[in-house]
């Protein structure tokens, strides 16, 4: 009896070890797979080949251009746009501020959160926008020059919720 009671014992503490290291890896998972959206802070920022300023710059990204960024190596981000492009940014031009890009051929800006409210201004594909407010499916935006205005979720990527947690659409 003593035998059998000390297997089941030993059987129910596997079983809560067991748990504990799945419940781990599941946060640690779950940790991993939120990817940081991390927006360009400068006018201009130079999207290297590699972590370093002896790489050679592949592109040049506008302010409020947002990456999804994917690892950390020192100061310098590895990170991929809304079309999948990829390079390393120096984090010294990347900020929290919540961003968004045109993400199709083009968006209206319009004055107010719905299609019944005229649009002020029509932006092209890889627009970047500064996130100011949501409001369902819409969010303000601005160039901190001469747009703001609301913008239709679906037609964008990036941080579409700035008062809180990251979305990617």
């Amino acid at each position: 009896m003593f035998t059998s009671l000390k297997r089941v014992v030993g059987l129910i503490m596997r079983y809560h070890r067991f748990t504990a290291v799945l419940a781990g890896a599941a946060l640690f998972l779950a940790t991993a797979a939120a990817a940081e959206i991390m927006s360009v802070s400068t006018e201009k920022a130079n999207v290297r080949e590699g972590p370093g300023t002896e790489n050679p710059a592949l592109w040049q990204a506008w302010r409020f251009t947002p990456f999804e960024v994917q690892e950390w190596s020192g100061e310098w981000a590895y990170v991929k746009d809304f079309a999948g492009d990829a390079g390393w940014l120096h984090k010294s031009v990347l900020s929290e501020t919540p961003a968004v890009i045109v993400a199709g051929k083009y968006a209206n800006i319009r004055t107010g959160p719905g299609l019944e409210y005229e649009v002020t201004v029509s932006v092209e594909r890889e627009y970047p926008l500064r996130a100011i407010e949501r409001n369902g499916d819409w969010l303000k935006v601005s160039d901190d020059g001469e747009i703001e205005g609301w913008i239709f979720i679906k037609l964008v990527w990036g941080n579409i919720d700035p008062g809180g947690m990251d979305y990617d659409i």
